[in-house]
């Protein structure tokens, strides 16, 4: 287990893999134990909460579930890691465009 952890709370993070993959959101807690993140208003998970006086009928709940750390990166991180590598493929299609001509 890596315990480098390179993502804070109130860190904007962009979803590398999984069902919210391409979403960006606030890291609301960091779960060192565990190597996991939750990111507010990603991975909604339903919690089944039993009945008491505040709920009588009981309740189903949907709250944020966790997502491990390596499946996400820091945003500005992420976009300028992006903007390198657009860079890169826009030179290479140039390069080629004018080899072919």
């Amino acid at each position: 287990m890596g315990n480098k952890r390179h993502i804070k709370k109130g860190d904007t993070v962009y979803i590398l893999s999984g069902n919210e993959r391409g979403r960006s959101g606030k890291v609301i807690d960091v779960l060192t134990a565990s190597e996991r993140v939750v990111v507010e208003g990603l991975n909604m998970v339903k919690k089944h909460i039993r009945k008491n006086q505040d709920q009588p009928q009981g309740e189903i709940a949907e709250r944020e579930g966790t997502i491990h750390w390596s499946n996400v990166m820091r945003e500005d991180r992420y976009l300028r890691n992006r903007t390198v590598e657009e860079a890169v493929t826009t030179e290479e299609a140039d390069d080629k465009a004018e080899s072919e001509e």
